[in-house]
């Protein structure tokens, strides 16, 4: 009897401290420590001096491409005013904002694209949607809401399709899968 008392305090103590330092650590990062693989580049590139982007409408083959590695401060446009290239995966409302971006790639990988925003993320290539290879979502993380990844090749012109957004405007991040 005396052992089992002994086990159950034991126990209640490992508990009690595991839930104590899994709080702190959830506090002290914003939960962005929580997601699935490593998003310490991302959340460098947060810091990083932002280059402002209008979202295009629809297609415009003399648009800039979107850049790797660098932190957008993407201005979004009223759903209704944007050409979707592809039904979105997730239905939108009317009062939302969407945006297309265009984007080239130096060479075959998978390449992430990371939001501050509660958003919808498609990439629309030639042969049509891009099936995405990965998905995680922080809402914790009071910096990244979400990141999703995609296969993507060298020297085709794809579209970033956002939609969905509650906000006009929206931090987006293009990097590397590492």
């Amino acid at each position: 009897m005396k052992l089992l008392i002994t086990f159950f305090l034991w126990l209640g103590c490992t508990v009690a401290y595991a839930a104590e330092d899994h709080s702190q650590h959830q506090h002290a990062d914003g939960g962005c420590d929580a997601f699935p693989w490593n998003m310490s580049r991302e959340l460098n590139l947060l810091r990083a001096t932002p280059i402002a982007a209008d979202a295009l409408a629809a297609i415009d083959q003399g648009a800039k491409y979107a850049p790797l590695d660098r932190r957008l401060d993407l201005t979004l446009r009223p759903v209704a005013d944007v050409k979707l290239l592809a039904e979105p995966g997730r239905a939108h409302g009317a009062d939302t904002y969407a945006g297309l971006l265009k984007l080239r790639l130096p060479r075959t990988s998978t390449y992430r694209i990371s939001t501050d925003q509660r958003l919808w993320i498609d990439i629309v290539g030639p042969g049509g949607v891009v099936k995405s290879t990965k998905f995680a979502m922080q809402p914790g993380c009071d910096q990244l809401h979400k990141s999703v990844a995609f296969r993507l090749e060298p020297d085709i012109d794809y579209w970033i399709q956002i939609s969905g957004s509650p906000t006009p405007n929206a931090v987006l991040l293009f990097t590397l899968d590492r």
